[in-house]
């Protein structure tokens, strides 16, 4: 309820991982059971409509945090693996590393760097014995979550896999995945995975299928990206820190989880949309990858996911649009009263500058992040397994990265 931790009473029914601290649930007297709160509140406090205790417990606290009393306390490691002297994520991560650490007992949690170059032969080893160990000693773990963090090519939306005297290289998505995480192939599959990465990589279309290979490969949980063109990282911890929160801590399902992570990211909307990439069982044992791509609409900034213009490109003011409504249409006039005066053929006026949008046929307006006159829509497609991907197997590469010279963008 506090979630402050302490001495915990822990629900004795099979399957049930909730628990309450002694300071938000007091006891009057020792019960020769406990359980209590949610759908366990009726067996704690009542049976068969009688109750339990002569003296009920006392509720002191109330749900400050948690949406449920539930801690889902697997083990859990969190591994972040960033390009080498990279100096940008880090404090996102270790954000994340602090929600996290607190809910585990000594031996239930890992927190590791993981740095890659992966250029030359010789740092390509390095990297493969680094990891394997890694995957190694991470093998019994529960949960793993993993953050990657390195540069995108703005045109090609390559990953930057190293530098060659002091130059980054670039290499093709699929490839750049396939080497970093084979030697982690133990603990990839079911794992989540965050891209700290610009949003080229989801944009450009090459890239794209890049990632659709790779996750199909490599059977993660999750894979969460966003699409801004310069990603700022700062503004994606609110909703990482609200996902993990549900998954990792309280045991929610990973696609309600990515929804209901919405409901405090409004600035991360105005940057950026959220992709994440998911397995959905459709016939009995056949899975097929679930692609989700969450957009921020607001009616006077963002009319269903589209950039309105700050400036009249017509008349060139500044000002806020004269906005009409019919619920899923959206129209917008430039109120100034000049705009299109004299902007006709042999200087007549035309009618002022105006947009219309209409919301998508394929979004679903969510509930979740809903304040005001803002909103996120959900556009949703399905991958059937490629053939060629799945008949491959994972192996270390016998053979160097092909990459390209990028220039610097530190």
């Amino acid at each position: 309820m506090c979630r402050d931790g302490g001495v915990l009473w822990i629900c004795d029914e099979i399957g049930c991982n909730r628990v309450v601290c002694h300071r938000c649930l007091i006891f009057t007297e020792l019960p020769y059971f406990i359980l209590f709160l949610l759908s366990c509140i009726v067996k704690g406090f009542y049976s068969q409509g009688v109750p339990v205790l002569s003296d009920p417990p006392v509720i002191t606290g109330g749900f400050h945090h948690a949406i449920t009393s539930q801690v889902a306390a697997h083990s859990t490691a969190l591994v972040h693996l960033h390009l080498e002297d990279l100096e940008v994520g880090h404090p996102q991560v270790n954000t994340v590393h602090s929600l996290l650490h607190p809910y585990f007992p000594e031996g239930r949690y890992h927190f590791s760097q993981l740095p890659f170059n992966l250029t030359t032969k010789q740092s390509m080893d390095s990297y493969q014995v680094a990891a394997l160990n890694l995957a190694d000693s991470l093998s019994s773990y529960q949960n793993v979550v993993l953050f990657l963090t390195t540069h995108s090519d703005e045109e090609r939306g390559d990953l930057f896999a190293g530098f060659i005297d002091g130059k980054p290289v670039a290499s093709q998505v699929f490839e750049f995945l396939q080497v970093l995480f084979t030697p982690l192939t133990g603990i990839v599959q079911g794992a989540d995975i965050v891209f700290n990465v610009c949003g080229s990589v989801v944009t450009v279309m090459d890239s794209f299928n890049g990632l659709q290979e790779a996750a199909q490969l490599l059977k993660p949980r999750s894979m969460v990206l966003f699409d801004a063109q310069h990603l700022q990282l700062a503004t994606t911890v609110p909703y990482l820190l609200s996902l993990f929160d549900s998954t990792i801590i309280q045991g929610f399902d990973i696609s309600n989880a990515v929804k209901f992570a919405l409901t405090d990211c409004g600035m991360l909307g105005r940057h950026s949309n959220i992709i994440v990439m998911m397995w959905s069982l459709r016939v009995k044992t056949w899975e097929r990858l679930v692609v989700e791509k969450l957009v921020w609409t607001d009616t006077y900034i963002r009319p269903w996911g589209n950039y309105l213009p700050v400036q009249c490109p017509q008349c060139g003011t500044i000002q806020k649009w004269v906005c009409g409504s019919d619920g899923q249409t959206y129209s917008y006039e430039c109120k100034y009263t000049l705009c299109g005066k004299e902007k006709g053929p042999c200087n007549s006026s035309i009618p002022p500058k105006n947009y219309t949008f209409s919301i998508p046929k394929n979004a679903i307006q969510l509930s979740h992040g809903r304040k005001g006159t803002s909103s996120w829509l959900l556009f949703t497609f399905y991958y059937t397994t490629l053939s060629d991907v799945n008949s491959t197997k994972l192996k270390w590469p016998d053979m160097s990265l092909n990459y390209t010279l990028q220039e610097s963008p530190l």
